[in-house]
């Protein structure tokens, strides 16, 4: 006896430790069932409608449908040798339906099998333990910590074998900045950038930080220091986003350096202070009404005036804080 039900019956089960949300879930107990048999007397099938009626709308499109959005072999092998080649997978979606024109795969199939494909490779390894492993493999220069009387890592830093003889060679003027959202341990991504006297930006090395404390600063920049082989040939300039955790510590590890601002980062910060300041519209002297986003737009131009104006023709320095 065979029994066909819609996709969508049932209940969805809510684990114990989540709280119940009914926000995006598919299940909605739809009670469509065919029956279908096969007589003993004369070998014959026969179907049997139990419930023709659907309780919810059908979909307009298949595309993204979990059966006829699923990848095929051959799309698996493409997928696993354009991602082998370090293609996005944007780009990868576009190339399989150039192939398939009228397939129904969307990115997040594409996204799934990147995952399944990571996760053969990673083995029985974790995240941060094939990481550590491919460290090894490639000579990288890595540097980690645990936390007190126990195996976790909690921050970690390296750099490439290039990256390394570039910063011996370009130390003067670094770029410092934490990334969010890159780790499924939530932990903030810190990078470190180096200039080299032809004004080309490198990669000095990359970070994971439990926090973005002092504590973590201090051990991360001091990692950093031992890449240098001369102590005599320290950064001059060190910008920052105004961490004021960070800047605290770029004073402490290098006592030399300057620490500054990033331009861009104080300009996003201005023009987000000018935004919240001008929600209403203003009104001239002759009655006419201002539009807010006029008001942002005036004061970001006398702003970036201001900033490129030669310091020496300005009568007055005004200071922006972040």
């Amino acid at each position: 006896m065979l029994r066909l039900v819609c996709e969508r019956s049932g209940a969805h089960k809510v684990p114990k430790k989540t709280e119940a949300c009914d926000n995006g879930l598919k299940k909605c107990g739809c009670l469509f069932m065919v029956s279908g048999y096969l007589s003993r007397k004369t070998n014959e099938s026969r179907l049997n409608i139990l419930n023709g009626v659907h309780n919810h709308a059908m979909e307009p499109a298949l595309e993204g449908h979990i059966l006829d959005g699923r990848l095929k072999e051959d799309d698996k092998k493409i997928v696993r040798d354009l991602t082998k080649s370090k293609m996005l997978p944007r780009n990868i979606l576009i190339n399989l339906k150039n192939r398939r024109p009228h397939c129904m795969i969307n990115i997040k199939q594409v996204y799934n099998e990147r995952q399944q494909i990571w996760k053969a490779n990673r083995g029985d390894k974790k995240s941060l333990q094939h990481l550590i492993s491919k460290l090894e493999e490639h000579n990288y220069t890595y540097f980690s910590r645990t936390q007190s009387e126990s195996t976790t890592i909690e921050d970690i830093f390296w750099a490439h074998p290039t990256s390394v003889k570039l910063f011996n060679n370009f130390p003067t003027v670094l770029v410092m900045d934490s990334t969010y959202k890159t780790n499924m341990y939530k932990m903030p991504m810190f990078e470190v950038v180096g200039v080299t006297s032809t004004d080309l930006t490198y990669s000095v090395g990359f970070g994971f930080v439990t926090h973005e404390k002092e504590e973590n600063f201090v051990w991360v920049l001091k990692m950093l220091r031992k890449l240098l082989t001369s102590k005599m040939n320290m950064p001059k300039v060190i910008m920052t986003d105004r961490d004021m955790s960070l800047m605290k510590v770029v004073g402490n590890v290098f006592p030399k350096s300057y620490a500054m601002n990033c331009y861009f980062h104080v300009q996003a910060n201005v023009k987000q202070g000018c935004i919240l300041d001008c929600k209403y519209p203003l009104v001239k002297k002759d009655g006419k009404e201002v539009k807010p986003r006029d008001v942002v737009k005036k004061i970001m131009r006398a702003w970036k005036a201001m900033v490129d104006r030669p310091l020496d023709k300005c009568s007055k320095v005004t200071y922006f804080m972040c």
